[in-house]
């Protein structure tokens, strides 16, 4: 079974569509903007974020490299550190108490320090190493890491990244903390050009760690510091090996934000480098936690889009429902005319086009029903006049026959007049009963008339004058049979047989635009209006206007017969005057030839 989408169900689909779809693709259109503009302006604040901690960062450095400067504060200290004379043990070793003790004192100033230590420069005077903590009795600076770069360069401090203190000693198996170095050239004060010796002092991350601890605490993602060699110097969380590989890819040349996938996770990576020491501050936001963000805008968005289909749903349901209602309507209006029942109405149809169709059919309706109606009664009407028309013909044969021997009689009485009469009568039965054939040419009813007209002045006399005019070139033009012969009939019986005097008919056939115009027209008696009044509306009801004593063939039936036959535009048009007569007037179609008398008289039998 084929299932079809009724109107309503259309109406409805229609309007979700163009409802549904546009708001879907607003929706994720907004969504996919608000998502990219969230990203870009995490991004920009993650950068901001990395570029602030790295200042802050590089800040501290510079401020722990004007702490390495303590020996250049005491000047006699500092020639302490730089006497290159050879001293015996006692004093070596006051000597060392003496330095250790002002490193002791400047440890004390900063918490972040781990470790202070001096180391003479290789091959020049007695070798000197001082240090807070335990170092090697074999160490010397040219044996340390930053030597081989620090040593022979103009430079006057070196930064040293995070490695592990090797002046403390193991205990119990726990490794030394990891540190970073900044290192400082020691010149004679004397000169202030010569190098003596290398002021190291170690610090702890504890400083770090709160700069960045500062920084993570705000939730804006997570920041970590590296050195030159990809190494993880400070990370607050545990980091992806697969998010430090990507990292360590990263263009140093280009501080623009990168998205960056570890595993399933997707990452927007931020960087600065911090000054000339070789550290680069690194923040990564994962775009789950940024998406987590707007989930909820997402959600408000899904909810606010539910809420109007559903509001959409219950308008377009109300529109289809005004708008299919009538429609509905209409086809039970229909459906009843198809059971013959047309006598329909529709209180209040709407001022649309639906209301416009409904009023239309409504119409068409009652037209049809009273065509309808009109038919029947036309039907009615042929039925009694042929039933009539029947009864009226006792076995026309025999009345044929008779004529016919009262002719011979009169022959033989040689009584002229009277056989002429009895010639014309005989004509005229004759024609009346010739059954097959509807329709005359105009030829043949104008002889049909004139013997009509013969015995009709024979039994008045010379009471009346009769005249008949055809146009000549409406001779072979088809007229139905006795349309005419009623019309004379009434004028004589209603008309001229009771009028004092000389009475005039006259019959004129004549051609008037697309008609034939046929004007019966008498100087008799004529009718009161109130009775030409009463008849003219026996012929639009279809109802016989004449007395049930008169000929079979009247006035209304002449009327029915043209309607029947041709329907409108023609009729019979009746105007009398008392005292002045009676003109009545049919109007006929032109029909030349017997295929459209057939069209007619097949219309006339259905």
């Amino acid at each position: 079974m084929n299932r079809f989408l009724t109107f309503k169900q259309k109406l409805i689909l229609t309007y979700m569509v163009f409802i549904v779809l546009p708001m879907s693709v607003l929706g994720l259109g907004a969504y996919g903007l608000y998502s990219n503009a969230m990203e870009k302006k995490v991004s920009g604040f993650a950068q901001q974020v990395a570029v602030s901690t790295a200042s802050n960062i590089e800040m501290y450095i510079r401020e722990l490299e004007q702490f390495t400067l303590m020996p250049y504060y005491n000047p006699d200290f500092q020639d302490l550190l730089t006497d290159d004379k050879q001293l015996d043990s006692l004093l070596s070793l006051e000597l060392k108490k003496t330095v250790e003790k002002n490193f002791s004192f400047w440890q004390s100033q900063r918490d972040s320090v781990e470790n202070i230590s001096y180391f003479s420069k290789p091959g020049v005077g007695q070798k000197r190493i001082y240090s807070l903590g335990y170092l090697p009795p074999d160490l010397t600076a040219d044996k340390l890491p930053w030597y081989d770069a620090f040593g022979s360069t103009d430079q006057r401090v070196t930064f040293l990244s995070l490695h592990q203190s090797a002046q403390d000693e193991p205990i119990q198996n726990t490794p030394p903390p990891k540190v970073f170095s900044l290192i400082r050239k020691i010149y004679k004060s004397s000169t202030l050009l010569v190098t003596s010796g290398y002021f190291q002092v170690d610090f702890t991350l504890e400083d770090i760690e709160r700069i960045m601890g500062r920084v993570n605490g705000e939730k804006n993602g997570s920041f970590l510091l590296i050195d030159q060699d990809d190494q993880l110097v400070y990370a607050g969380d545990p980091v992806d090996e697969r998010l430090m590989s990507h990292i360590a890819e990263l263009p140093s040349d280009s501080q623009e934000p990168q998205i960056v996938t570890a595993g399933k996770q997707k990452n927007i990576v931020v960087h600065h480098p911090v000054g000339k020491m070789g550290w680069t501050v690194v923040g990564y936001v994962p775009v789950s936690q940024l998406v987590s963000g707007i989930i909820q805008v997402r959600n408000s968005m899904i909810l606010i889009g539910v809420v109007c289909i559903v509001c959409a749903l219950l308008v377009s349901t109300g529109i289809s429902y005004q708008i299919t209602k009538p429609i509905y309507k209409l086809i039970s209006l229909i459906k009843r005319v198809e059971t013959e029942d047309f006598q329909i109405e529709y209180d209040n149809p709407p001022r649309n086009e639906i209301g416009q169709l409904i009023r239309s059919f409504i119409r068409m309706s009652r037209k049809l029903d009273e065509t309808i109606r009109n038919l029947y009664q036309a039907e009615i009407v042929r039925k009694e006049s042929e039933l009539r028309a029947l009864k009226s013909q006792i076995n026309p044969h025999f009345l044929f026959n008779t004529l016919e021997t009262i002719k011979m009689k009169a022959e033989i009485d040689e009584a002229d007049a009277t056989v002429d009469m009895i010639t014309a009568l005989g004509k005229l039965v004759k024609t009346s009963l010739n059954a097959g054939n509807d329709f005359n040419t105009f030829r043949e009813e104008k002889d049909y008339l004139i013997n009509y007209f013969y015995i009709q002045e024979n039994r008045y006399s010379s009471r009346l004058g009769m005249t008949i005019d055809v146009e000549e070139g409406l001779m072979d033009f088809y007229i139905p049979k006795l349309l005419i012969q009623p019309l004379i009939e009434n004028a004589f019986y209603h008309g001229l047989e009771m009028k004092q005097g000389k009475g005039k008919l006259a019959v004129s056939i004549a051609r008037e635009g697309t008609f034939v115009k046929v004007t019966v027209a008498d100087d008799g008696l004529g009718m009161p209006p109130e009775r030409l009044q009463r008849l003219r509306q026996s012929f639009e009801a279809g109802k016989r206007g004449l007395s049930q004593n008169e000929q079979s063939i009247g006035l209304v039936n002449v009327f029915s017969r043209i309607r029947l036959y041709f329907g409108d535009p023609y009729t019979m048009l009746i105007d009398s005057r008392p005292g002045e007569g009676t003109e009545v007037v049919l109007l006929l179609p032109l029909i030349k030839s017997e295929s459209e008398v057939n069209v007619y008289v097949s219309r006339h039998n259905r």
